[in-house]
């Protein structure tokens, strides 16, 4: 159903096999033939495709509303309503914090029930799904403040309103180890560090599942980072027929700890007063910040080919939403207004996070986003790929 979805909108389709890629450095990236999302009369009529208005204007409209209804991946949100609420009296922020799947569930259910209680909705499109299923029919509608727009790449902005990047990084115990212990993801797969890893399992914690797809997108690419690492050439194991296969195998077989959530993984990684040897660990960029917060001794690690994809979080608003002018004056404070310095993007400019505008200065210690190896797939190719490398996945659960 959902590959017949993707084909019936004309999203963006790759003739693309598993060995084939579809991202920075393949060599093979296909031509993209995009549709253009529904614009409903309701987002013309509230002027959501607009984007001319600015925060005076919405301001007077919103207090009209009185309320804005924000489902949140981030417990940052909470600190954001506080600031909102200051800056503009008169006006309730009701902020839920959820989790990804959560979220996602909870707010199909509600616009299939034909019920409309959230106003804006925070969450990523690493494989293009919410893009697929939510903006393209016009369920969520974009929108883009011009003022706040022209300071952020069109390509950044193709698929969705940008609030900023993470990634999905290694990190290790500056404790324990005084530098980086390894550099590329073939290093995980020696056996020194059998045991040693420790991450959310991808079926669980989705942007793991999608960074593992990216390997394949980037099969070359790893490929020739494992020759450059071993000296040699890759032998493939049965039943991978690729090298990003064959790294999802060969971690598997590392005997992968597995936590709940990113936190954990951090607490497991980074708490003080480890003894020896030490462990690695895959989770969210932005928990550095942690360090300072909940004194974790975190330092995140740069892996060649790529340390992953870049973990955008975005902003939708729901169409046929109650409060669409609130929304928008809440999804402009949130990206701190016209000049970027507004307190309502403070808690997103921390180590471990970057702005996508180019007004905005990175939080001190963090490094330039373009000094970070990533990698790169289109989403409508993700979107399409990861219920096979799910499916992979599993198959290595069972084989166990």
């Amino acid at each position: 159903m959902k590959k017949l979805f993707v084909t019936v909108l004309c999203v963006v389709i790759f003739a693309v096999s598993c060995g084939n890629g579809a991202g920075n450095g393949t060599g093979n990236t296909a031509r993209a033939v995009s549709s253009e999302p529904v614009i409903t009369e309701w987002a013309k009529q509230n002027k959501i495709n607009d984007g001319s208005q600015t925060a005076a204007e919405l301001y007077e409209l919103a207090k009209a509303e009185g309320k804005v209804v924000v489902y949140s991946i981030s417990s940052r949100i909470s600190n954001i309503k506080q600031t909102f609420e200051k800056q503009y009296p008169g006006i309730i922020a009701d902020v839920y914090d959820i989790s990804t799947n959560e979220l996602y569930e909870k707010i199909t259910r509600e616009i299939d029930a034909g019920v409309y209680n959230a106003d804006i909705i925070h969450i990523k499109d690493e494989d293009g799904m919410i893009y697929t299923e939510m903006v393209m029919p016009g369920k969520f509608t974009l929108y883009y403040p011009g003022d706040i727009a022209s300071h952020i790449p069109e390509s950044s902005r193709r698929y969705s309103m940008p609030l900023y990047v993470e990634l999905a990084q290694w990190f290790y115990n500056y404790e324990l180890f005084d530098g980086p212990p390894v550099s590329s993801w073939w290093d995980l797969t020696r056996p020194e560090w059998k045991g040693r890893l420790v991450m959310q399992e991808p079926t669980q914690g989705k942007t793991y599942l999608i960074n593992f797809t990216a390997f394949v997108a980037n099969a070359d690419l790893f490929e020739r980072d494992y020759e450059r690492v071993f000296g040699e050439k890759l032998v493939l194991s049965p039943g991978c027929p690729t090298a990003g296969h064959e790294l999802i195998k060969r971690l598997f077989d590392n005997d992968i700890v597995f936590e709940s959530s990113s936190d954990s993984v951090c607490i497991a990684v980074g708490t003080p007063g480890q003894k020896g040897p030490g462990m690695l660990g895959w989770g969210a960029s932005s928990k550095l910040r942690k360090n300072e917060s909940d004194g974790w001794v975190l330092a995140p690690i740069n892996m060649t080919p790529g340390t992953s994809l870049h973990n955008q979080n975005n902003l939708y608003v729901v169409t046929n939403a109650a409060h669409p002018n609130a929304a928008k004056l809440f999804i402009r404070w949130m990206l701190g207004e016209t000049d970027g310095k507004g307190p309502g993007f403070s808690p997103f400019n921390t180590l471990g996070g970057w702005s996508v505008r180019d007004d905005v200065i990175p939080a001190e210690g963090n490094p330039l986003l373009g000094d970070v190896l990533t990698l790169e797939a289109d989403p409508a190719w993700l979107y399409q790929n990861v219920p096979e490398i799910q499916d992979f996945w599993t198959a290595l659960q069972a084989g166990r």
